[in-house]
């Protein structure tokens, strides 16, 4: 079935992928993110992409794409803080659910929300974890129904950063026993977490949308 999906942050490392999967599966889509389309984004389905410059915190632009939405998904996200530029967890993290979901309660609106968390951080990430902890807070307190997706790290060839990251614990998850231990940290592919949360949003069952 088409449904009218619009994803926030869709310009993004994880948006993007996103955007991709569910716009092949036939969908109507929307991307909202401050700088909509990026430059380098040729491929001939981002075509197909509604694409919308609006910066949730400061605008309302995005409001009116909302409200006949079937699905709204937050790929909104950082995964390290910058104070000085103002890029912190609260405002690329707790900040944009909050705006979502108040809207969509104030408006009554009977569309779903997904919510992109992580499954589990190593301590260098505690903030960043407790971000993510009161976000789907947020994200259930708003409507029981509301889904939250609980992935690892996300890697992808295209960020080179993304791959040496994750390499020492896809190393580790080759070692008996110790793969036991890390499971709750496995990184995930980004084309797998994408068509985990497509499946999701035709209907179907995932292991990602419980914490292991």
């Amino acid at each position: 079935m088409k449904m009218k999906i619009v994803v926030f942050g869709g310009s993004g490392f994880i948006g993007q992928k996103l955007l991709e999967i569910l716009v092949k599966r036939g969908h109507d889509i929307i991307s909202v993110s401050r700088h909509g389309r990026p430059d380098s984004l040729t491929e001939k389905w981002a075509d197909k992409i509604t694409w919308v410059s609006s910066d949730i915190l400061n605008d309302h632009e995005w409001q009116k794409y909302v409200k006949d939405a079937d699905w709204i998904i937050d790929s909104v996200g950082i995964l390290f803080e910058n104070p000085k530029k103002n890029i912190t967890y609260d405002r690329f993290i707790v900040q944009p659910v909050r705006e979502i979901t108040d809207f969509l309660k104030n408006n009554k609106s009977e569309n779903r929300f997904l919510f992109i968390s992580a499954n589990k951080g190593p301590f260098i990430f505690r903030k960043y974890m407790e971000a993510k902890y009161l976000a789907e807070k947020i994200t259930k307190r708003q409507n029981k129904n509301n889904l939250i997706v609980y992935p690892g790290l996300v890697f992808d060839s295209v960020k080179t950063s993304s791959i040496v990251i994750t390499l020492p614990l896809r190393i580790l998850n080759h070692i008996p026993l110790l793969n036991k231990v890390i499971i709750g940290y496995l990184p995930i592919k980004r084309v797998t977490l994408a068509k985990e949360i497509s499946k999701i949003i035709d209907g179907g069952q995932s292991i990602y949308t419980k914490r292991r």
